[in-house]
């Protein structure tokens, strides 16, 4: 579920709501602690001029004389003065006599020569003729005042008031202060509320919109604001960037574009290049494939070019003679022109007949490698195949002909594209030391070639590297890339292992020597392809 979210204006107000809220609960309760204690006091001051006011109407009027009106004249006064719950009149005599009273059946006190009256909460004399005392639960006052009749004191008023007056006075103090505080916050909300709808809301979301724009693309668009504040330079360092943004995202298009086309101009140049090498990298694979061919020739002319020679010589001689009829004639004829034939066929052959000339150099099988995948990568997408490569870059260097080498890595991976017609993976694999042959050198690098395609048959395997045996369809294939691949790495010192299973793929494993420098001449001075 998505959080709710709330606008800045609402946190702030809410912030300042509840700020104003505990401030005004807290001093609301200050001020109840604050008040309870005055209007406490004042209470009792107009409760003690009260009594006063009553003893002396008491006795202006005479009431002292006619005991039976005076119930009535208190309950007249308690009337007037809420806080009063009870009022007592005693006359002073032998012993003092209750005259009067509001509540008959509630506890009556006479103040005046009471013992043990220091025992109450509170006992003190605010003038010189009145005595007050705090009930012992603390809710009222007890009020005794004299009641003087010519000079003379003839009795007392004895008025119990109630402390919690002054609670509702200070409840109805703290209502209103509670109120205006209130007011105060409304009004103060309404005042923010304006405030961020016209100095905050407006230019943010404006704001919001221009960077919204800018998200699509229109980076030519401007917040509007024309305050000066902190909002204002906000929005004009807001245009700024955008200003800055569009002009680097220009200049950027630009390079971009320029880059591009460069980019495309070396593009063009590189799949030419890497056409036209192809090409002469297959050239020069079917020229060595040709080599092998004279190597053929060579061994063919030597083993039947002296019984050519001496079938020819034979049928001349025979031509010679006379006693031959003309059929018998014609075919001798037939004869030594088929010889002739064949004697120029191994010419042919012979003019074939050379050696590999190897260049010796310090080779860095790992580019190499890279480098014939990089030749060979136009045909490898155009069928699909994935290439995998393996190439630590720990490898030392060796000593061959970077040139024949090539020659046998493309000669491999074109085989595997031809046993992959329907795409597959190919997996170029370089390890040192070398995978161990049975007869294993550790100072040795292996290359290995794994494909996905249809694999060898086991009868085919071991005729592979036979020159001029191929299993491929007629027009496709010779017969002599495997062995040209094979002479060439004999050269090097180096030998060729094979791994196949129909239907799952082949692989082919290259041992090469570190230093083979001794192991290539040597081998190329006996390597006399042809016969002299």
């Amino acid at each position: 579920m998505t959080p709710s979210r709330f606008s800045l204006q609402t946190k702030i107000i809410t912030i300042i709501a509840a700020a104003v809220v505990f401030v005004t609960v807290v001093s609301t309760f200050i001020a109840m602690l604050l008040t309870r204690l005055p209007v406490e006091e004042e209470i009792y001051r107009r409760a003690l001029l009260q009594a006063k006011s009553w003893a002396n109407l008491l006795v202006e009027q005479h009431a002292l004389q006619n005991p039976d009106s005076l119930p009535a004249m208190l309950r007249q006064r308690q009337a007037d003065f809420p806080g009063v719950k009870q009022s007592d009149v005693y006359l002073h005599g032998s012993p003092h006599q209750l005259v009067a009273t509001t509540d008959p059946k509630g506890d009556h006190l006479e103040l005046d020569n009471v013992q043990g009256i220091e025992n109450y909460n509170e006992y003190e004399r605010p003038d010189s003729g009145q005595i007050t005392i705090e009930t012992p639960d603390g809710d009222f006052w007890i009020i005794s005042t004299p009641l003087h009749d010519q000079g003379r004191v003839v009795g007392c008023l004895n008025l119990k008031v109630s402390k919690a007056r002054s609670d509702v006075i200070t409840l109805d103090l703290v209502e209103r202060n509670l109120l205006l505080l209130l007011a105060s916050l409304g009004v103060v909300i309404v005042v923010i509320h304006a405030f961020f709808l016209r100095s905050v809301r407006r230019p943010v979301k404006e704001m919001i919109r221009v960077m919204e724009t800018a998200e699509g693309g229109a980076l030519d668009v401007r917040a509007q604001s024309s305050s000066q504040d902190e909002i204002g330079q906000l929005a004009e360092h807001l245009n700024r960037m955008l200003a800055q943004v569009e002009n680097f995202n220009a200049e950027l298009g630009r390079k971009v574009q320029e880059a591009t086309a460069e980019l495309a101009v070396r593009n063009e140049e590189l799949k030419s290049i890497n056409e036209e090498l192809f090409e002469t990298q297959k050239t020069l694979a079917r020229s060595e494939r040709l080599a092998v061919a004279g190597q053929l020739a060579a061994s063919l002319a030597h083993e039947i070019g002296t019984p050519l020679n001496s079938i020819s010589g034979h049928v001349q001689l025979l031509g010679r003679r006379k006693t031959w009829d003309d059929v018998s004639q014609r075919r001798l004829e037939i004869i030594e022109r088929q010889v002739d034939s064949i004697v120029r066929t191994v010419k042919q052959l012979l003019a074939w007949t050379r050696k590999f000339d190897f260049r010796i150099e310090p080779v860095d099988l790992r580019r190499l490698l890279k480098e014939s995948l990089l030749v060979a990568s136009p045909a490898l997408q155009h069928r699909k195949i994935e290439v995998r490569m393996d190439l630590p870059r720990d490898c030392p260097s060796i000593d061959a002909d970077a040139g024949y080498l090539q020659q046998v890595f493309l000669n491999f991976i074109n085989n595997s594209m031809d046993a992959m017609p329907d795409g597959g993976e190919l997996r170029v694999r370089l390890r040192y030391p070398a995978a161990p042959f049975a007869d294993g050198d550790p100072h040795e690098v292996s290359v290995e070639f794994s494909d996905t395609g249809h694999g060898i048959n086991p009868e085919t395997l071991p005729h592979i590297f036979e020159p001029m045996f191929t299993t491929k369809r007629m027009g496709t294939g010779a017969g002599l890339g495997l062995a040209i691949c094979q002479q060439i790495v004999h050269q090097h010192g180096g030998a060729i292992q094979v791994e196949s299973e129909v239907g799952r793929g082949t692989r082919f494993t290259i041992r090469l020597p570190l230093k083979a420098r001794k192991k290539v001449d040597a081998a190329a001075s006996r390597s006399v392809v042809g016969s002299r």
